[in-house]
């Protein structure tokens, strides 16, 4: 008997055509482009345009991890980013 699991147990979450972190991601950007307005505010529009299609070839998880690796998120019982000698 050869059974095969997928990849994920489940389908993303996905709001309108993106997925829930990039649709929070959509959402804050815009948020700060109106207030912020001008130039600077049609900048975060243009750079979230660029980024979206870079961010969708690379694999899911991806902006948890980033923040991970800057140090701006911590995951539990996980080792930091700096983190380079394991001992179990």
């Amino acid at each position: 008997m050869d059974e095969r699991l997928p990849q994920y147990l489940h389908l993303p979450v996905q709001i309108l055509w993106f997925g829930a972190d990039e649709f929070i991601l959509v959402m804050s950007t815009i948020f700060v482009a109106v207030i912020v307005g001008g130039v600077i505010g049609w900048t975060l529009i243009g750079a979230l345009l660029l980024f979206i299609p870079w961010k969708r070839t690379k694999p899911r998880g991806f902006i948890p991890h980033l923040a991970w690796r800057w140090g701006l998120l911590s995951f539990r019982h996980y080792p930091g980013p700096t983190q380079t000698r394991f001992f179990e």
